[in-house]
């Protein structure tokens, strides 16, 4: 019930505050050319008074807050309000400040979790994002946490601590530089003690799923396509409060056709009033994307809803990748655990720490030869196709489901595709391709067995345990009829399909 009791109270203070204007005893502050005057702004339980610089208006404030106390029990903690002033000297605010029994306030402030006054063109202003970034993604955590865990910790940071201040402010290269090292570093779990390597460039990683990358997105993407928004809500509905004001301050240099922007101005909007140079540069013409269809301003590229942030994003990285196959080798599965897709995703790029690729990044290996068979060098096609071993794995799990093994197959990826390829309905796909991720994990996990602790497991147990994980997987993640064991291990799935 709480916030309905401080729209309660607001409702109040807006009362009399319209008596109050009306009465001639309060003078607001009137924008120019047109624009709404403004007397107050309320917030859940912030109240901001807004009017000239005079003894009536002071007495009035005074008044209210006391009115409001005696009507609703509510007082005010003068310990918390300041007074700001404008081109007023010192000794002046320090007057008045007395008067309302509050302390006198300083530019820049923070009001509702927004540095206000502050030139956030400057890094300095940016140490709270930068701070709660570090914390958020601790070396610590980076520890404790899997590769998808952390994967998935580092996604959610994008959206919520830096959210609020990316969609205001454009933020200084050397902040999102900041920022992406963080997030670097976190998923590949750099700590103090340690330096693992990095086996995949980042601009990979931020790609989206459906481009093979993980998802993560890129935070200049991100701000770029926050700071648009602006645009679709001031031509959505150009009468709220806030556009009115943006239209009386920057209507009379309106250089963009869009939306009203006085370059000679600074502050926030103009940072949102570049933002179409921002999208220009990534190959995104504003004008041709924001356009008025019957009556409506949407996003070009949006099907369902008008705008969304992150058909934008989508948008700048299909213009950024534009030259490159959208259809990627690797196609994520959400039947499969995360840990599983991971490791699929890195096998099929060739970027997994085999023997051979630890020795190229320039790791001391005495021995580059495959632990198992011992015939070849262990690179990622060996660990998981060329070793006799691992082949004998595939010419079972195939067997098993009724495909063929192919009589030409010269690397993991040329598996794969044939498997993918093999004919079927798209939930009979969707089965195969969760075995095959089981049986690259089982793959992997028996050859760690046998570098790390010298364990052989026979090729049958670990067919065994694909079918199990796979199994386990479908039940608990697939949203379709669950397959009983019995069945399971025959591949009989007519039911599932």
């Amino acid at each position: 019930m709480s916030p309905f009791l401080f729209i309660i109270a607001m409702e109040i203070i807006n009362y009399f505050m319209n008596r109050a204007m009306a009465a001639d005893l309060f003078e607001g502050l009137q924008l120019p050319n047109g624009g709404p005057l403004i007397s107050h702004l309320s917030y859940a339980d912030d109240v901001l008074f807004i009017g000239k610089w005079s003894d009536k208006n002071v007495a009035t404030i005074n008044r209210t807050l006391r009115w409001l106390n005696l009507v609703s029990g509510l007082k005010v903690n003068y310990q918390k309000c300041k007074l700001f002033g404008l081109g007023v000297k010192e000794d002046e605010k320090t007057r008045l400040a007395g008067l309302l029994n509050c302390e006198v306030g300083s530019l820049p402030f923070s009001y509702l979790g927004i540095p206000i006054g502050a030139n956030m063109k400057r890094a300095k202003f940016w140490a709270p994002v930068v701070d709660k970034f570090k914390s958020k993604l601790s070396k610590w955590k980076a520890r404790s946490l899997s590769f998808s865990g952390r994967v998935i910790l580092a996604k959610s940071v994008l959206g919520s601590l830096p959210a609020y201040y990316l969609s205001i402010f454009a933020a200084p290269k050397v902040v999102l530089k900041k920022l992406e090292s963080i997030r670097r570093d976190f998923v590949w779990g750099f700590s103090d003690s340690s330096k693992k390597l990095r086996w995949i460039k980042w601009d990979g990683i931020l790609k989206s799923k459906k481009r093979g990358g993980l998802g993560i997105g890129k935070l200049a993407d991100f701000n770029s396509a926050m700071l648009s928004k602006w645009w679709w809500r001031y031509k959505a509905d150009p009468n709220q409060l806030w556009a009115r004001v943006i239209s009386s301050i920057h209507s009379n240099n309106s250089g963009n056709s869009l939306i009203p922007l006085n370059k000679n101005i600074p502050g926030s909007w103009k940072d949102i009033g570049n933002a179409d140079a921002l999208l220009l540069s990534e190959g995104i013409n504003m004008a041709e994307k924001l356009i008025e269809v019957e009556g409506v301003w949407r996003w070009r590229t949006s099907k369902d809803i008008p705008f969304s942030v992150k058909q934008v994003r989508e948008d700048i990285e299909a213009a950024r990748w534009v030259n490159e196959p959208n259809e990627p080798e690797f196609v994520w599965n959400n039947w499969a655990t995360p840990k599983g897709n991971h490791l699929l995703w890195r096998a099929m790029l060739g970027r997994i720490a085999s023997r051979v690729g630890l020795a190229r990044r320039g790791i001391p290996i005495a021995d580059i030869g495959c632990p198992r068979c011992g015939l070849e060098a262990e690179c990622p096609d060996h660990i998981f196709l060329k070793c006799l071993w691992s082949r004998s794995i595939w010419w079972n799990i195939l067997a098993w489901i009724r495909i063929s093994f192919p009589a030409d197959c010269d690397s993991f990826t040329d598996l794969i595709k044939h498997i993918k390829e093999s004919p079927g309905s798209k939930v009979w796909k969707r089965l195969v391709y969760t075995i095959i991720i089981a049986t690259t994990w089982r793959i992997w996990s028996a050859r760690n067995a046998m570098v790390f602790d010298g364990s052989f497991i026979p090729i049958m147990k670990t067919v065994e345990l694909i079918k199990e994980d796979s199994f386990l997987w479908i039940n608990i993640r697939a949203r379709i009829k669950k397959p009983a064991w019995e069945d399971w291990v025959r591949f009989n799935v007519l039911d599932l399909l």
